[in-house]
């Protein structure tokens, strides 16, 4: 069988953590015995196919738009961006044709990535995945837009992938009822795979080099540090909590220096932390962005990991936590609330400052030598 997965949003390389989750999708359905091919954003049509683990990538153009740190960020820091749309579009036209017919089409967004595959003709089975910010650029579209992007998957007989219940129900309650019932019976809900490298001793190596005092706890984030995450709340509890607290903010973005101002002005004459590596006080060091290996490697080795972010549906990082034995501390977004249900090692809490510090007060501190083994994969 051959499979094309058609996506805005695929790691550059093994360590770039850009679309991750994607990769490990269309790897699954590789070790399934399909030839798989993958056409994504980035690059130019002059670019080689190349081998990923299974998987054929082609690269299809418009990353001046679709590149880190995601696309609704960069179209706000140059509107023309949105113009790499058409070409992207084109260019997974071009690739399609290319390619010649398929078995099954896959497409992860529903905008931009499904309306390619339409237009290409293709008449093979055709599933669109939405995993967030597809749904809510289709919630902020005129009604009739919305309408008539639902309705024409519909009549192609696409089926439709949510990460999260609170998407599709987000997306069907702003449709008409006949066409909500529609989208809900050609819909099912399941958060996209990911893979889990082993980062164990790195984990453990990174609790030693930093927890020195008997008590000490650590906290991280790891996000793009952009307005929506909301990470602000994350170094305001930290330092409510006050010493013994260890914060470590993995990721960049165009907040990193309001951030690491905010930040400072708690520092008073503590100084820098030892180790440099972006250290803007004691208890809140900065890392930048990371290889993904390693950004996982600090999951891994932290006591909690902080998630203030509000408007994520199915957040890949904490699906990662958890699989690394990690406790979580999220406020309330898509299905997250749901998932701490059933996973006492989810806390729920409201956005505020004051909530956030209060559940990090509950979290234990884990001994350095005992942090988590860890599966390589999931």
């Amino acid at each position: 069988m051959r499979i094309v997965v058609v996506t805005t949003s695929y790691p550059a390389g093994s360590e770039d953590p850009s679309g991750h989750f994607v990769r490990s999708s269309a790897q699954a359905l590789a070790r399934g015995g399909a030839d798989v091919h993958v056409i994504a954003a980035g690059g130019s049509l002059l670019s080689p196919p190349s081998q990923d683990g299974g998987l054929t990538v082609h690269r299809a153009g418009g990353g001046a738009l679709f590149a880190w740190p995601g696309a609704a960020a960069r179209a706000l820091e140059s509107p023309l961006r949105l113009l790499s749309v058409a070409p992207f579009a084109a260019g997974v036209l071009e690739r399609l044709r290319a390619l010649g017919p398929v078995d099954r089409a896959v497409a992860h967004w529903i905008v931009p990535c499904a309306w390619p595959l339409l237009l290409a003709g293709s008449r093979a089975p055709l599933e669109a995945c939405a995993h967030g910010a597809d749904v809510r650029l289709l919630l902020r579209a005129p009604r009739a837009l919305r309408a008539a992007v639902v309705g024409a998957l519909l009549r192609r007989g696409a089926r439709f992938a949510f990460a999260a219940r609170a998407l599709r129900d987000a997306l069907a309650s702003s449709l008409a009822p006949e066409q909500a019932r529609a989208l809900v019976d050609a819909s099912r809900v399941e958060p996209p795979a990911i893979a889990l490298p082993p980062v164990a001793e790195r984990a453990r190596l990174l609790r030693r080099e930093l927890l020195r005092g008997p008590g000490e706890r650590l906290a991280v984030v790891a996000c793009r540090l952009i307005t929506t995450k909301r990470v602000e709340l994350a170094i305001e509890a930290a330092r409510a909590v006050g010493p013994g607290l260890r914060l470590v903010v993995i990721g960049d973005g165009p907040e990193r220096a309001a951030l690491e101002r905010l930040a400072r002005r708690g520092d008073g004459a503590q100084g820098s932390s030892p180790g440099g590596g972006g250290a803007v006080g004691a208890e809140v060091r900065f890392t930048g962005a990371l290889p993904r290996r390693e950004a996982l490697a600090w999951i891994a080795a932290a006591d909690v990991l902080l998630h203030p972010s509000s408007h994520e549906a199915a957040p890949t990082v904490i699906r990662e936590a958890r699989a690394l034995g990690v406790p979580v501390i999220a406020c309330d977004a898509g299905d997250v609330t749901a998932w701490a249900r059933s996973d006492d090692g989810i806390v729920v809490t409201a956005g505020t400052r004051d909530s956030l510090a209060a559940a990090l007060r509950t979290i234990p501190s884990r001994r350095s030598e005992r942090a988590p083994a860890l599966a390589p994969s999931s």
